[in-house]
């Protein structure tokens, strides 16, 4: 699909922004490419003796070479035992000049990166919602450990009890310690923590340009250039995707596999569809972000005769972290093939179809090398303030069941009591923000009397028509909040959060309830080149932090 200027600068006000926007975006890439040819750009050595030297090119080499002679010249009034050990440092210095070249732009075998994070800053493409405002923090080392502050005493939150501030400062004596201490002053408060560990990550996509391509392009446009922006699309996608749904290890500090459904049932019914006669079989598996679950348990229709049959199967127990559900049936047991996804804890099957994928062997719904998004987080009611299962419409045109908004005012309001939440926005799909506009425009008991008003366009002439809901009143906010209803466009069906992105807690130390915190941001390597192309491979190393879930929420089945 064809990106625009409008696509890849959504933010900007105008087309000329846009062009600019664009224009500095080539000039950053750019000056990534000069600065990797230059050799300005280099990894890292840990080693003690390199730090402050440089690196890339001959750089670090004529430093060492500089800094050797210096320490000899120091050396000549030193006794004779004392020269013997420095010249074997200066032996070990001079000795790291042959490593020093592997690592050189002139080297065969060279593998030397490209500094990504500012063209990664000037492309804010519309699809990375999350990406773009996430703030990102740095990291150190292979793992993140970071407490969490869930309570203090008078808070009514992480279960710490509350405690009277009446005191006599005159006659009250003893009874706040300090230490060692009893003295005359107001009762002390507690705190309720957990400490949490999380894994840090590494995210890479690779690409390549062919020798031929090259050339061909050569006095037109610098294709390597068009393969590094391309790459850092891809990339950022991927981790736009990962941020809203990925699922990483549990022994790993993450959330870990979702489990199979469990307590499926199938039950056969006469009419209502085109489903022969026979005996069929069915299976389910729970879908995450990636992948899905291990199968079901394996229910029955019982016999069916006729033609125009109909099953109507449904969930008994709904796993933790499942986010919608694949239908497998088959005529006989073990012969299931793949019918359909479906939203909510049943699903009617009208009509039965041969060939489809087949059953799952293992579990594809954790990712060993990932970490953990916001729905993965976010759907497990022992991490998030609140889940909800709705397994309903919220609003079906023409009647029939009708919940409206009361599944987000119920979520806000159970936020609200459990932690004094007061969040910020709601995160949807398309089809969701549609049902909730469909429900607000509808005239009927529970959201009567609203219009559209039609608008004329004074330069065109012409009429503009349409609404949609872009907000959502928060009924527990002590603030009277507006939440933001925000459409993400890789939403999976059926599924939105909740999110509180500023935490109002002074004392707890956190500001944004959720970071990206990063070892290594953006950058790409070109590789040695063994065949007539040019390789390239984008590279992060870090993880999503979630500091704060409870004061967020999840809906999910929303059908």
């Amino acid at each position: 699909m064809p990106v625009s200027t409008a696509d890849m600068f959504s933010d900007a006000r105008d087309v000329s922004e846009r062009g600019e926007r664009l224009e500095a975006l080539k000039k950053a890439l750019d000056e990534s490419l000069k600065r990797h040819d230059s050799g300005a750009d280099g990894f890292e050595r840990k080693h003690g003796l390199m730090k402050g030297l440089g690196s890339g090119n001959g750089s670090t080499q004529r430093n060492i070479e500089r800094l050797a002679e210096r320490v000899a010249d120091l050396t000549k009034g030193l006794s004779a035992d004392e020269q013997a050990a420095v010249n074997a440092d200066l032996d070990s210095l001079r000795g790291m000049l042959d490593v020093n070249k592997d690592i050189t732009v002139a080297s065969p075998g060279n593998l030397h990166p490209y500094d990504l994070e500012a063209p990664a800053r000037q492309l804010v493409p519309r699809f990375t919602p999350l990406r773009n405002e996430l703030p990102r923090q740095k990291g150190m080392g292979t793992a993140r450990e970071y407490r969490r502050i869930l309570g203090y005493t008078n808070s009514g939150m992480g279960g710490v009890a509350d405690v009277s501030p009446f005191f006599n400062s005159e006659s009250d004596s003893g009874t706040p310690t300090f230490g060692s201490l009893s003295l005359r002053r107001g009762q002390k408060i507690s705190y309720a923590m957990d400490v949490k560990t999380a894994n840090y990550m590494e995210m890479s996509l690779s690409d390549m340009v062919t020798h031929k391509a090259y050339f061909t392009d050569l006095g037109f446009q610098d294709v390597r250039a068009l393969s590094q922006m391309a790459l850092l699309w891809a990339h950022l996608l991927g981790e736009e995707k990962a941020m809203l749904y990925a699922r990483g290890a549990s022994g790993q500090g993450y959330e870990g596999a979702v489990s199979a459904p469990s307590g499926v049932t199938a039950v056969g019914a006469s009419t209502g569809g085109s489903i022969t006669a026979g005996t069929y079989y069915v299976k389910v598996t729970a879908r995450a972000g990636y992948g899905e679950s291990v199968v079901s348990n394996e229910p029955n229709s019982g016999a069916l005769s006729g033609s125009t049959n109909q099953i109507t199967v449904t969930v008994g127990t709904e796993p933790t972290g499942a986010l919608g559900y694949n239908l497998y049936v088959g005529t006989s047991s073990g012969t299931e093939t793949f019918q359909t996804s479906f939203v909510g804890n049943s699903y009617v099957l009208t009509s039965y179809a041969t060939g489809g994928a087949a059953m799952p062997g293992s579990d594809s719904t954790v990712n060993a090398n990932g970490y953990d998004g916001f729905l993965s987080v976010l759907a497990d009611p022992a991490q998030a303030g609140y889940v909800k299962r709705v397994n309903a419409p919220l609003y079906v045109l023409g009647g029939g069941s009708n919940i409206g908004d009361k599944p987000f005012q119920d979520a806000f309001a159970s936020l609200y009591s459990s932690v004094y939440a007061d969040p910020e926005e709601l995160w949807v799909s398309a089809p969701i923000r549609r049902e909730i506009t469909d429900w607000i425009r509808a005239d009927n008991t529970t959201a009567a009397a609203y219009r559209i008003t039609l608008d004329n366009d004074q330069f065109t002439g012409g009429v503009n028509v349409g609404g949609m809901v872009t907000g959502i009143v928060n009924e527990s906010s002590p603030t009277s909040r507006i939440v933001d209803i925000r459409v993400h466009p890789y939403m999976p069906s059926g599924a939105s959060f909740i999110r509180t992105r500023v935490l109002p807690v002074p004392d707890s130390g956190i500001g944004d309830t959720t970071t990206m915190t990063m070892v290594q941001d953006y950058m790409s390597v070109d590789w040695p080149q063994i065949q007539f192309t040019y390789d390239a491979s984008t590279y992060t190393y870090g993880t999503m932090i979630h500091y704060a879930p409870k004061w967020s929420a999840c809906l999910l089945g929303i059908q």
